[in-house]
Protein backbone atom coordinates (compact mmCIF):
# COMPACT_ATOMS: atom_id res chain seq x y z
CA UNK A 1 0.00 0.00 0.00
CA UNK A 2 1.23 3.25 -0.86
CA UNK A 3 1.19 6.32 1.66
CA UNK A 4 0.61 9.81 0.70
CA UNK A 5 1.60 11.34 3.54
CA UNK A 6 1.14 14.58 2.83
CA UNK A 7 -2.20 14.02 1.87
CA UNK A 8 -2.65 12.32 4.84
CA UNK A 9 -1.43 14.75 6.83
CA UNK A 10 -4.23 17.40 5.25
CA UNK A 11 -6.71 14.96 5.61
CA UNK A 12 -5.76 14.44 9.47
CA UNK A 13 -5.45 18.81 9.85
CA UNK A 14 -8.48 19.16 8.19
CA UNK A 15 -10.75 16.51 9.95
CA UNK A 16 -9.44 18.06 13.36
CA UNK A 17 -10.43 21.31 12.63
CA UNK A 18 -13.70 20.70 11.75
CA UNK A 19 -14.19 18.20 14.83
CA UNK A 20 -12.70 21.06 17.46
CA UNK A 21 -16.23 21.79 18.47
CA UNK A 22 -17.81 18.02 18.37
CA UNK A 23 -14.76 16.35 20.74
CA UNK A 24 -16.33 16.88 23.37
CA UNK A 25 -17.36 13.19 23.76
CA UNK A 26 -14.10 11.81 23.92
CA UNK A 27 -12.13 14.04 25.58
CA UNK A 28 -13.27 12.82 29.62
CA UNK A 29 -12.01 9.47 28.22
CA UNK A 30 -8.29 10.62 26.82
CA UNK A 31 -8.54 12.99 30.03
CA UNK A 32 -7.89 9.70 32.11
CA UNK A 33 -4.43 8.92 30.70
CA UNK A 34 -3.23 12.47 31.66
CA UNK A 35 -1.81 11.53 34.57
CA UNK A 36 -0.17 8.18 33.59
CA UNK A 37 1.36 10.21 30.49
CA UNK A 38 3.19 12.98 33.40
CA UNK A 39 4.12 10.38 35.01
CA UNK A 40 5.91 8.44 32.13
CA UNK A 41 7.71 11.30 31.10
CA UNK A 42 8.70 12.63 34.67
CA UNK A 43 7.00 15.77 34.48
CA UNK A 44 7.74 18.10 37.22
CA UNK A 45 7.47 21.50 38.64
CA UNK A 46 9.78 24.46 36.80
CA UNK A 47 10.28 21.75 33.90
CA UNK A 48 10.05 23.51 30.06
CA UNK A 49 7.10 21.01 28.78
CA UNK A 50 5.73 20.82 25.02
CA UNK A 51 2.33 19.13 24.43
CA UNK A 52 2.52 17.75 20.70
CA UNK A 53 -0.87 17.41 18.95
CA UNK A 54 -2.86 19.26 22.21
CA UNK A 55 -6.19 19.38 21.28
CA UNK A 56 -8.52 21.24 23.43
CA UNK A 57 -5.23 21.66 25.75
CA UNK A 58 -5.84 19.48 28.38
CA UNK A 59 -3.12 17.44 29.08
CA UNK A 60 -0.83 21.03 28.99
CA UNK A 61 -3.30 22.52 31.82
CA UNK A 62 -2.51 19.49 33.88
CA UNK A 63 1.73 19.68 33.34
CA UNK A 64 1.50 23.55 34.60
CA UNK A 65 -0.98 22.95 37.63
CA UNK A 66 2.04 20.98 38.79
CA UNK A 67 4.26 23.54 37.75
CA UNK A 68 5.37 22.91 34.49
CA UNK A 69 6.15 25.86 32.45
CA UNK A 70 4.27 24.56 29.68
CA UNK A 71 3.42 25.03 25.32
CA UNK A 72 1.35 23.58 23.64
CA UNK A 73 0.73 22.70 19.82
CA UNK A 74 -1.72 21.47 17.64
CA UNK A 75 -1.81 21.51 14.05
CA UNK A 76 -6.23 22.29 13.80
CA UNK A 77 -6.39 26.47 14.51
CA UNK A 78 -9.71 25.50 15.83
CA UNK A 79 -8.29 23.18 18.51
CA UNK A 80 -5.45 26.30 19.29
CA UNK A 81 -8.03 28.65 19.81
CA UNK A 82 -10.39 26.53 22.05
CA UNK A 83 -7.34 25.46 23.74
CA UNK A 84 -6.18 29.08 24.76
CA UNK A 85 -9.52 29.90 25.73
CA UNK A 86 -9.86 27.18 28.26
CA UNK A 87 -5.97 27.56 29.63
CA UNK A 88 -5.39 31.23 28.70
CA UNK A 89 -2.21 31.25 30.97
CA UNK A 90 -0.17 28.44 28.48
CA UNK A 91 1.05 29.47 25.10
CA UNK A 92 -0.54 27.55 22.34
CA UNK A 93 0.02 27.99 18.79
CA UNK A 94 -0.52 26.06 15.45
CA UNK A 95 2.46 23.45 14.84
CA UNK A 96 2.90 20.00 13.49
CA UNK A 97 4.84 17.22 15.50
CA UNK A 98 6.21 16.21 12.28
CA UNK A 99 8.04 20.09 12.26
CA UNK A 100 8.07 21.13 15.90
CA UNK A 101 8.43 24.74 16.18
CA UNK A 102 11.05 24.85 18.93
CA UNK A 103 14.69 24.76 19.02
CA UNK A 104 16.83 21.93 19.66
CA UNK A 105 17.38 21.09 23.49
CA UNK A 106 14.60 23.25 24.17
CA UNK A 107 12.24 20.94 26.38
CA UNK A 108 12.69 18.61 29.65
CA UNK A 109 9.99 16.50 28.35
CA UNK A 110 7.77 16.19 25.26
CA UNK A 111 4.03 14.82 25.86
CA UNK A 112 1.26 14.34 23.18
CA UNK A 113 -2.25 12.53 24.13
CA UNK A 114 -3.37 9.82 21.22
CA UNK A 115 -1.66 12.23 18.39
CA UNK A 116 1.09 9.26 16.91
CA UNK A 117 -1.39 7.89 15.23
CA UNK A 118 -2.59 11.03 13.67
CA UNK A 119 0.67 12.00 11.80
CA UNK A 120 2.32 10.79 8.24
CA UNK A 121 5.51 10.40 9.07
CA UNK A 122 5.41 8.73 12.70
CA UNK A 123 9.29 8.49 12.05
CA UNK A 124 9.75 11.89 11.41
CA UNK A 125 7.78 12.96 14.30
CA UNK A 126 9.55 11.26 17.06
CA UNK A 127 13.14 12.64 15.62
CA UNK A 128 11.47 16.13 15.98
CA UNK A 129 10.52 15.03 19.84
CA UNK A 130 14.54 13.44 20.12
CA UNK A 131 15.38 17.17 18.56
CA UNK A 132 13.73 19.35 20.43
CA UNK A 133 14.71 17.50 24.11
CA UNK A 134 17.39 18.07 26.30
CA UNK A 135 19.65 15.58 27.19
CA UNK A 136 18.04 12.97 29.33
CA UNK A 137 14.08 14.33 28.54
CA UNK A 138 11.74 11.95 28.38
CA UNK A 139 9.12 11.61 25.19
CA UNK A 140 5.82 10.02 26.63
CA UNK A 141 3.13 9.49 24.32
CA UNK A 142 -0.52 7.24 24.54
CA UNK A 143 -2.07 5.52 21.32
CA UNK A 144 -5.13 3.43 21.89
CA UNK A 145 -4.51 0.01 21.78
CA UNK A 146 -5.91 -2.68 19.76
CA UNK A 147 -9.83 -2.37 18.82
CA UNK A 148 -10.29 -5.82 20.43
CA UNK A 149 -9.37 -4.50 23.80
CA UNK A 150 -10.56 -0.28 23.34
CA UNK A 151 -14.08 -1.22 22.58
CA UNK A 152 -14.98 2.41 22.19
CA UNK A 153 -13.44 2.64 18.63
CA UNK A 154 -13.57 -1.37 18.50
CA UNK A 155 -16.99 -1.61 18.23
CA UNK A 156 -17.86 0.70 14.92
CA UNK A 157 -14.58 -0.85 13.39
CA UNK A 158 -16.10 -4.55 13.93
CA UNK A 159 -19.52 -3.56 12.97
CA UNK A 160 -17.85 -1.90 9.51
CA UNK A 161 -15.88 -5.50 8.91
CA UNK A 162 -19.44 -7.05 9.92
CA UNK A 163 -21.71 -4.98 7.04
CA UNK A 164 -18.45 -5.72 4.56
CA UNK A 165 -18.48 -1.98 4.02
CA UNK A 166 -15.25 -1.29 1.72
CA UNK A 167 -12.62 1.86 2.74
CA UNK A 168 -14.58 4.47 0.81
CA UNK A 169 -13.07 7.01 -2.10
CA UNK A 170 -11.52 9.61 -0.49
CA UNK A 171 -9.49 8.35 2.33
CA UNK A 172 -5.93 8.61 1.98
CA UNK A 173 -3.95 5.48 3.26
CA UNK A 174 -1.52 6.03 5.83
CA UNK A 175 0.28 4.71 8.68
CA UNK A 176 -1.73 2.23 11.06
CA UNK A 177 -4.04 3.56 13.31
CA UNK A 178 -2.98 0.42 15.95
CA UNK A 179 0.89 -0.95 16.67
CA UNK A 180 1.91 -3.69 18.94
CA UNK A 181 4.06 -2.80 22.48
CA UNK A 182 6.93 -4.33 20.42
CA UNK A 183 6.36 -2.10 17.17
CA UNK A 184 5.91 1.10 19.50
CA UNK A 185 9.00 0.11 20.87
CA UNK A 186 10.89 -0.66 17.77
CA UNK A 187 9.34 3.29 16.11
CA UNK A 188 11.23 4.79 19.46
CA UNK A 189 14.17 2.79 19.51
CA UNK A 190 14.55 3.18 15.77
CA UNK A 191 14.50 7.27 16.59
CA UNK A 192 17.32 6.77 18.77
CA UNK A 193 15.19 6.83 22.36
CA UNK A 194 16.46 4.66 25.36
CA UNK A 195 14.78 3.24 28.14
CA UNK A 196 12.22 2.46 25.88
CA UNK A 197 9.18 0.96 27.55
CA UNK A 198 5.09 0.85 27.05
CA UNK A 199 2.67 0.76 30.09
CA UNK A 200 -1.17 0.00 29.51
CA UNK A 201 -3.58 1.78 30.95
CA UNK A 202 -7.29 0.34 30.97
CA UNK A 203 -10.71 1.42 32.25
CA UNK A 204 -14.54 1.36 31.57
CA UNK A 205 -15.93 4.35 29.93
CA UNK A 206 -19.85 5.14 31.00
CA UNK A 207 -22.40 5.43 28.09
CA UNK A 208 -26.41 6.04 28.74
CA UNK A 209 -27.53 4.55 25.40
CA UNK A 210 -25.83 2.97 22.29
CA UNK A 211 -27.13 5.90 20.21
CA UNK A 212 -24.67 8.22 23.08
CA UNK A 213 -22.25 6.04 22.00
CA UNK A 214 -22.66 5.95 18.42
CA UNK A 215 -23.12 9.34 18.02
CA UNK A 216 -20.06 10.30 20.14
CA UNK A 217 -17.58 8.39 18.00
CA UNK A 218 -18.80 9.72 14.74
CA UNK A 219 -18.53 12.93 15.93
CA UNK A 220 -15.36 13.03 18.02
CA UNK A 221 -12.91 11.03 15.60
CA UNK A 222 -11.17 11.87 11.93
CA UNK A 223 -10.82 8.87 10.31
CA UNK A 224 -13.74 6.37 11.36
CA UNK A 225 -16.60 8.52 10.36
CA UNK A 226 -16.26 8.06 6.73
CA UNK A 227 -16.39 4.22 7.12
CA UNK A 228 -19.64 5.14 7.82
CA UNK A 229 -21.65 8.01 6.62
CA UNK A 230 -19.86 7.19 2.77
CA UNK A 231 -21.69 4.03 2.64
CA UNK A 232 -24.86 3.89 0.92
CA UNK A 233 -27.93 3.97 2.92
CA UNK A 234 -28.34 0.09 3.10
CA UNK A 235 -24.55 -0.83 4.00
CA UNK A 236 -24.69 1.92 6.77
CA UNK A 237 -27.94 0.44 7.79
CA UNK A 238 -26.08 -2.84 8.30
CA UNK A 239 -23.36 -1.00 10.25
CA UNK A 240 -25.68 0.25 12.78
CA UNK A 241 -26.69 -3.43 13.23
CA UNK A 242 -24.09 -4.83 13.73
CA UNK A 243 -22.90 -1.97 15.79
CA UNK A 244 -25.91 -2.85 18.05
CA UNK A 245 -25.59 -6.33 18.55
CA UNK A 246 -21.66 -5.85 19.74
CA UNK A 247 -22.46 -3.14 22.30
CA UNK A 248 -25.26 -5.31 23.63
CA UNK A 249 -22.64 -7.43 25.16
CA UNK A 250 -21.43 -4.11 27.81
CA UNK A 251 -25.04 -3.27 28.70
CA UNK A 252 -25.53 -3.16 32.22
CA UNK A 253 -28.53 -3.90 34.36
CA UNK A 254 -29.81 -0.66 34.27
CA UNK A 255 -29.36 -0.35 30.68
CA UNK A 256 -26.69 2.01 30.46
CA UNK A 257 -23.45 0.81 29.08
CA UNK A 258 -19.75 0.54 30.32
CA UNK A 259 -17.20 0.30 27.12
CA UNK A 260 -13.81 -1.25 28.03
CA UNK A 261 -11.15 1.32 27.20
CA UNK A 262 -7.48 0.22 26.55
CA UNK A 263 -4.37 2.42 26.21
CA UNK A 264 -0.57 1.87 25.20
CA UNK A 265 1.47 4.59 27.08
CA UNK A 266 4.89 4.76 24.85
CA UNK A 267 7.88 6.29 26.88
CA UNK A 268 11.40 6.86 26.03
CA UNK A 269 14.69 8.85 27.16
CA UNK A 270 16.97 11.19 24.97
CA UNK A 271 20.59 9.84 25.87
Amino acid sequence: MTIDAEAFNRFEAAGWEARAASYAFLQPITNRVIASLLGAADVRRDHQVLDVGCGPGDLAGAAAAIGADTVGIDVAPSMVRRAAIAHPSIPFRVGSFEAIPAGAGAFDAVVGNFVLNHVGRPGVALAEARRVLRPGGWLALSSWDAPRRNRVLGLVLDAVAYAGAPSPAGLPAGPTNFRSDDELRELFHGAGFTDVGVSHVMFEAPAPDTETLWRGVLDSAVRIPPLVVHQPADVQARIREGFERLAAVHRRSDGTLAIPVAVQVTRGRRP
